[in-house]
C-alpha cells in the first residue's frame, strides 16, 4: 500500500453563503464565498493591469461549491500561518489544481484519494487529461502542489509526488525566440525610425485626435443615436479628413488605428533597450525615464517601474538600464494619447461620483491611466484602462514590416533556438514574435556581441545618434552600483546563454568544421582524425561538451577578428587589432571554416586599407609593413580551409622588403 500520512482527517469547514472572502479597503464586503467571481482588488496588491480576481465561471457546477470551500480553507490557513494574504497567482494555481483533481476523481471527496483502488483510477484519469489536452508541465506541477495541500490540511491520507503519479507532460517546452541579428537589426531600425519620425509631432497627434473625438461626439449628440446612419458617417469622415495637421501618413479615426500602430515601435524600443517584461512595461509612466550620474561627466539612463516577478505577485519597485532613445519612446507614447487619458479621467470621476466605482476601483483606474500604454479603444463600459493587446500588436507590427529571412538568418535562428530548429524558412518570417522574445534576445545580444565592453561591439544601427558602444559599455559601471543591478532572472538568462554560446563554439570546433587551422586547431584536427577513424560519428556530443563547459574544463575566448583562443587565462592580445602582437603564433589559437571566412573578409578590408595608405609617405612605412605581415599571415590560414583568395603581392612604396611575413 502506498505510504500515507499519519493522523486523523479534518472535516472541510461548512461555510454559510454570507461568508465574506474579500473586502474593499474600507472593510466593506466585496466577494462572498459562493460568488462566481472572487475579486481581491481591495485585499491584495497587484501590478498595473494585472488581474485581481479568480473566476469560477468555467468550474464544473457539480463541484464548484466544494472547490470554493476548499480554496477558502487553504486561504484562511495560509493567512494564519504566514500572516499575509496569498497572492492572486497562488490562489489561481490552487483553484485550477482542485478543478483538475475533482475531474480526475469524478468528485470532491478528497479522502477517497486515500483508497488505493480509487487512487489508481485517479492516476489513470489524470494522465489521460494531461495527454488529451496537451497540458504543460507547469500545470502538472501545480496540480501536484495542490494535492500536497490536501494532505497537509488533513483532508486525505496520501502523500503525493510526481514520481508516484507517474505523470509528465508530453508538451514540448520551447524557449522564447532569440531573434537573428539580421532580422533584429532591421526591426529595431524600423522601430527607431518611427519613434524619431513621430516624436516631434506627438502633441500635434494628440490635438488631432482630440478634434477627431469631438467631431464624433458632436455627430452622435446631434443625431441622438448611438449608431449613426451611413450619411452621418460620411459627414463625420469628411469633417475628420479636413483636420489640419502636418503629421506624415496620419489619418485620424475614432478607432485610433494610427495610435495602435504607433504604440508598437515605442514598445519595441523599450523592450530592446532594457530587457523589461510586458507586465513591467505597463507600469511605466512618462516620468519613468531618468539619468543617473556615474562620474562627473557621464551618466547612465535608467527606467523606473514595478515588477511582480519573484515577489509572489506583489508589485515591487525596480530599475532597468536603458538607452536615451527610451525617453523619446515614452514621451511619444504618452503625449500622443493624452486626449484619451483626459476622456478616461472624466469618465472615471463621473462613475465615482455616481457610486458606480468603489474607492479601490477609482484609485486603480486613475493609476492605470497614468501609465504610458493605455487602452486605445473607447467602449461604453470600460473595465480596465491598461493596454491588454499590446503584446499581440507587437507581433502584428513585425509582420507588417515584411522583413524576410535570409539564409544567414535561418542558420542563426537554428543555432540560437535549437528547440525551434526548422521553424524559420528562407524568405519567410519568424514563427512568432512576443514581448518576452525581446527579453531573451537582449540576453543573447549581451553575451554574444560584447557584454560589458565597448571595443568589441560590432552591431551598428543606421542612426548615428544611437551610440551602442556607450550603451553596452556602461554595464561594467552599472553593475558596480548596488541599487541598479540587472534582475536575477535576466542575469540567469545571460549566464545560460553564455553556456549555450560555449557549447555552440566547441560543437563547431569539434564536430562541424571540416578544416581546422591555428596551432590549437591543428592539434584538435589530429585527435579528430584518430577518433573518427575508429567509427565514432562525432568527436564529442553536445551533452558531453555542455558538461565540460559547465564544470570549467572547457573554456574559450572568441577573438573579435576571427578565430578562438582555448586558453581562458591567456594574457596575450592576439586578434584584437590589425597587427600581429607577437612573432610566434599562439599555440592555443583555433580557426574553424566559419571563422576562416571572417578572416577572409578581414583580409579584404586590410588590403583596401593598405592601398589607401601606400602613398610613399615614410611616416606610414611601419604601419604598412605590419599590415602586410597581417595580410600574408591571414593568407596562410585561409589557404588551409580551401577558400579562394587573390595572393597579395603589393610592395610598400619606397621600402626594400627583405622579409615578407
Amino acid at each position: 500500500m502506498t505510504e500515507k500520512s499519519i493522523g486523523n482527517l479534518n472535516s472541510l469547514p461548512t461555510y454559510d453563503q454570507q461568508k465574506v472572502i474579500s473586502r474593499n479597503s474600507d472593510n466593506s464586503p466585496r466577494s462572498y464565498i459562493f460568488d462566481t467571481n472572487w475579486d481581491f482588488l481591495g485585499t491584495v496588491k497587484t501590478g498595473v493591469g494585472k488581474n485581481t480576481a479568480i473566476s469560477f465561471y468555467n468550474t464544473d457546477i457539480r463541484y464548484r461549491a466544494v472547490i470554493q470551500s476548499t480554496l477558502a480553507y487553504f486561504v484562511e490557513s495560509y493567512k494564519e500561518k504566514e500572516k499575509v494574504h496569498p497572492s492572486i497567482p497562488q490562489m489561481t494555481h490552487w483553484c485550477r489544481g482542485l478543478a483538475y483533481i475533482s475531474e480526475a476523481l469524478n468528485g470532491t471527496n478528497w479522502d477517497a484519494l486515500s483508497d488505493d483502488k480509487i487512487y489508481s483510477t485517479f492516476k489513470r484519469n489524470f494522465r489521460e487529461i494531461i495527454k488529451s489536452r496537451d497540458l504543460s508541465q507547469n500545470i502538472v506541477n501545480n496540480t501536484v502542489t495542490t494535492l500536497t495541500l490536501l494532505t497537509r490540511h488533513q483532508l486525505c491520507h496520501r502523500i503525493f509526488s510526481i514520481a508516484d503519479l507517474n505523470v509528465a507532460s508530453s508538451k514540448v517546452r520551447r524557449q522564447h525566440i532569440a531573434i537573428p541579428i539580421g532580422i533584429y537589426q532591421q526591426l529595431l531600425n524600423q522601430a527607431i525610425t518611427a519613434v524619431e519620425t513621430y516624436h516631434p509631432f506627438r502633441f500635434e497627434i494628440n490635438n488631432a485626435m482630440c478634434e477627431t473625438f469631438a467631431i464624433y461626439n458632436e455627430e452622435k449628440f446631434r443625431t441622438g443615436r448611438s449608431k449613426t446612419p451611413s450619411n452621418v458617417n460620411e459627414r463625420t469622415l469628411r469633417r475628420t479628413s479636413q483636420i489640419q495637421h502636418k503629421i506624415p501618413n496620419f489619418n485620424p479615426t475614432r478607432d485610433a488605428t494610427f495610435l495602435t500602430h504607433l504604440m508598437s515601435p515605442c514598445a519595441i524600443v523599450l523592450f530592446a533597450f532594457s530587457g523589461i517584461r510586458i507586465g513591467e512595461l505597463k507600469s511605466l509612466t512618462k516620468d519613468s525615464y531618468q539619468e543617473r550620474l556615474i562620474s562627473d561627466d557621464k551618466s547612465i539612463s535608467i527606467l523606473k517601474g514595478e515588477t511582480t516577478k519573484g515577489t509572489d505577485g506583489l508589485p515591487k519597485s525596480k530599475v532597468w538600464q536603458t538607452h536615451p532613445i527610451a525617453k523619446a519612446a515614452l514621451e511619444l507614447a504618452y503625449d500622443s494619447t493624452q486626449c484619451l487619458r483626459d476622456l478616461y479621467k472624466l469618465e472615471i470621476e463621473g462613475k465615482y461620483r455616481e457610486a458606480k466605482l468603489s474607492m479601490d476601483e477609482y484609485q486603480t483606474a486613475l493609476r492605470e491611466i497614468e501609465s504610458v500604454f493605455i487602452t486605445l479603444k473607447i467602449v461604453g463600459n470600460q473595465k480596465s484602462y491598461s493596454r491588454a493587446t499590446l503584446g499581440r500588436h507587437v507581433g502584428i507590427y513585425y509582420q507588417g514590416l515584411n522583413i524576410k529571412a535570409t539564409k544567414e538568418d535561418v542558420d542563426s535562428f537554428n543555432t540560437l533556438n535549437p528547440s525551434r530548429n526548422g521553424q524559420l524558412k528562407e524568405n519567410g518570417y519568424l514563427p512568432r514574435l512576443s514581448p518576452h522574445d525581446f527579453r531573451r534576445t537582449y540576453a543573447v545580444f549581451f553575451r554574444r556581441y560584447g557584454f560589458g565592453t565597448s571595443t568589441s561591439i560590432k552591431f551598428q544601427y543606421k542612426h548615428t545618434n544611437i551610440n551602442m558602444s556607450d550603451y553596452y559599455g556602461n554595464n561594467a559601471q552599472l553593475q558596480a552600483m548596488e541599487d541598479i543591478l540587472l534582475d536575477n532572472d535576466l542575469l540567469e538568462l545571460m549566464h545560460n546563454e553564455g553556456i549555450t554560446m560555449g557549447v555552440d563554439i566547441f560543437d563547431e570546433i569539434f564536430n562541424e568544421s571540416d578544416h581546422l587551422s591555428g596551432a590549437g586547431g591543428e592539434r584538435i584536427a589530429k585527435d579528430k582524425f584518430a577518433k573518427l577513424g575508429s567509427d565514432d560519428r562525432v568527436y564529442m556530443t553536445r551533452a558531453e561538451i555542455e558538461t565540460l563547459v559547465r564544470n570549467g574544463t572547457l573554456s574559450v575566448v572568441k577573438l573579435p577578428t576571427g578565430g578562438y583562443c582555448m586558453n581562458a587565462s591567456c594574457s596575450r592580445v592576439c586578434g584584437i587589432g590589425e597587427f600581429a602582437a607577437e612573432i610566434k603564433p599562439c599555440e592555443h589559437q583555433v580557426i574553424t571554416d566559419n571563422e576562416a571566412k571572417v578572416i577572409q573578409r578581414q583580409n579584404l578590408r586590410l588590403i583596401k586599407t593598405f592601398r589607401s595608405l601606400n602613398s610613399g609617405d615614410p611616416l606610414m612605412n611601419s604601419i604598412l609593413i605590419a599590415t602586410k605581415q597581417k595580410i600574408k599571415r591571414n593568407e596562410q590560414l585561409i589557404s588551409k580551409h580551401n577558400l579562394k583568395f587573390e595572393v597579395f603581392d603589393d610592395k610598400v612604396k619606397g621600402v626594400i622588403e627583405t622579409n615578407e611575413v
